[in-house]
């Protein structure tokens, strides 16, 4: 077991060292605040598993969780990929810089699908990419091959059985390419002034139950847990930035969580499969 920390005294912040050499980046604010909720996730998962574990990260981004959890469980192996997607290829020199600078940080730059088969992970996660993912159905495929036996790939994106796309703040109207039609020149505004070019056209629109339906297909067992959508609620109510980013969603959020009526929704698995924003775990089934 890693003795890092244990689950009564993690620390869910990310380290001043690592804070400071990321806050250079553009957007570093913003990309700090959604490791930080990353770290949030996955420390617990981390904290349990034993020495000389396989753990990878796919969508590291700029790198800031990866070199987190690489700091603190130096006796992890610890990889992460990058596939510069659209809409996010603005940090490719900086990555490229890191990579001279802190060594031990290991991205691979490149798709999953280039990704070479050296082994079995332990624990695969995925914070906020699986929604960009061009093919999602061929990565689950992808995890079948890579896990390893008792091993775990969790996943937190939005989930587009709601009617809304959080990255632009705009109700879905009937599909995605309706949507994009509709809403034309307020996404070419928001990728125009955000230097996010391409990231409408990134993104998937996964629904949950098309995610459940494929997993079965393949062997995948996949358990959902609900609890995300109390977290999210409370980060609309601590998170000055987040709620100023989604603050379409704080009403409805606040009249559910006040009237008791989101803890009997998350009750039903029909209701899961239309929440805002998941939290799924895959495994292979026995």
């Amino acid at each position: 077991m890693n003795d890092f920390c244990t689950t009564s005294q993690l620390d869910t912040k990310i380290s001043e060292p690592v804070r400071n050499y990321f806050r250079q980046i553009s957007k570093g604010d913003m990309y700090l605040e959604e490791a930080e909720f990353g770290l949030r996730k996955v420390l617990p998962l981390l904290v349990g598993l034993p020495d000389g574990a396989r753990v990878l990260e796919v969508g590291s981004g700029p790198g800031i969780l990866l070199a987190e959890i690489t700091e603190r469980f130096p006796l992890l192996t610890v990889r992460g990929i990058e596939p510069f997607s659209d809409g996010f290829d603005f940090f490719n020199e900086f990555i490229e810089r890191m990579r001279a600078e802190r060594s031990r940080v290991d991205i691979h730059l490149g798709g999953y699908e280039s990704f070479p088969q050296d082994g079995m992970w332990d624990l695969i996660f995925l914070v906020n990419v699986f929604e960009h993912l061009p093919d999602w159905k061929d990565f689950l495929n992808f995890i079948v091959r890579s896990m390893a036996p008792g091993g775990h790939c969790v996943v937190l994106c939005p989930n587009y059985g709601f009617p809304y796309e959080s990255h632009f703040r705009l109700p879905i109207v009937l599909n995605k390419r309706i949507t994009g039609a509709l809403f034309k020149k307020r996404i070419d505004r928001f990728e125009r002034d955000n230097a996010n070019a391409g990231l409408f056209q990134s993104l998937n629109f996964v629904r949950l139950v098309e995610i459940r339906k494929a997993a079965r297909e393949i062997g995948l067992e996949i358990e959902v847990d609900p609890e995300i959508i109390r977290e999210m609620i409370e980060r609309l109510d601590t998170d000055d930035a987040f709620r100023r980013r989604q603050s379409i969603l704080a009403l409805p959020a606040q009249i559910l969580r006040r009237t008791g009526l989101l803890d009997w929704l998350l009750e039903f698995r029909f209701v899961q499969n239309y929440l805002p924003y998941i939290q799924f775990t895959l495994s292979r089934t026995v």
